[in-house]
């Protein structure tokens, strides 16, 4: 029988030393029912495929324009009027407000 738990988590990193790596990641809150069975795979092996939510831009780090080649690696919804949507990071140091309504 196959022990199987799929669970949304924050990676927030890993530390090797003397060859053993360690892998952390922070719970999403709203699968915290899913704790007794990850802990009952504490210490067994395990088989991970992590998918991120954030997708890779293949840009040119000195232009910001799409790499040549890539375009088509793109859904529409990336695209107004032919030309590839432009996504801007916000400045260094700048610090987001949580929405109190939220």
């Amino acid at each position: 029988m196959e022990n199987r738990v799929k669970v949304r988590a924050c990676f927030q990193g890993c530390n090797i030393k003397s060859g053993k790596t360690v892998m952390q990641f922070e719970l999403d809150p709203e699968h915290k029912g899913a704790l007794p069975q990850l802990a009952i795979m504490t210490g067994t092996f395990t088989t991970l495929e992590m998918t991120s939510d954030q997708l890779v831009i293949p840009v040119d780090a000195s232009s910001g324009e799409v790499l040549d080649g890539q375009d088509e690696t793109f859904d529409e919804e990336f695209w107004v009027d032919g030309e590839p949507i432009a996504f801007e990071l916000p400045p260094a140091g700048f610090e987001y407000e949580e929405d109190e309504a939220a």
